[in-house]
């Protein structure tokens, strides 16, 4: 019996809406998904992956990694996937000492730093770093 679940809607919201899913097309599912499975000890949802498809469970979401049959498989337009991506994915944490560590732990697995740890103008501590795919992801302890 499958025990994992896709979250629910949250009948708290004006609509009854949760974010079940957020999806990262990229050239190697394998690699990007274990890259943050690692990175923050994340589990797999071994039963929504697929030849084209790894799943983590982050709290309530999905994060999703799909490789570009995704563009046809949804009839969207192709993408250039050399490119950054033009959004990105933050990550929150407990600490500032968190933030510090796993934004170092991240650079050791093969991230780099576009911003090392900083204070920012909402005074937040914050890394921002490029995947090995180099989609950017930011670490942060709000303040």
């Amino acid at each position: 019996m499958n025990t994992e679940t896709v979250p629910d809607a949250n009948p708290d919201t004006k609509a009854g809406v949760a974010l079940s899913f957020v999806t990262l097309v990229c050239q190697d599912v394998d690699e990007v998904s274990n890259f943050y499975a690692e990175l923050f000890g994340l589990d797999h949802v071994t039963y929504l992956e697929g030849d084209y498809f790894r799943a983590l469970q982050l709290g309530g979401t999905i994060l999703g990694f799909n490789t570009p049959v995704a563009y046809e498989l949804l009839n969207l337009p192709e993408s250039d996937l050399s490119a950054s991506a033009p959004s990105f994915w933050t990550f929150e944490v407990d600490s500032e000492e968190a933030v510090d560590t796993l934004a170092a732990a991240a650079v050791a697995a093969g991230a780099t730093y576009r911003k090392e740890p900083f204070r920012t103008y909402y005074d937040a501590w914050q890394a921002v770093l490029l995947d090995p795919e180099k989609n950017v992801f930011r670490i942060n302890k709000s303040a």
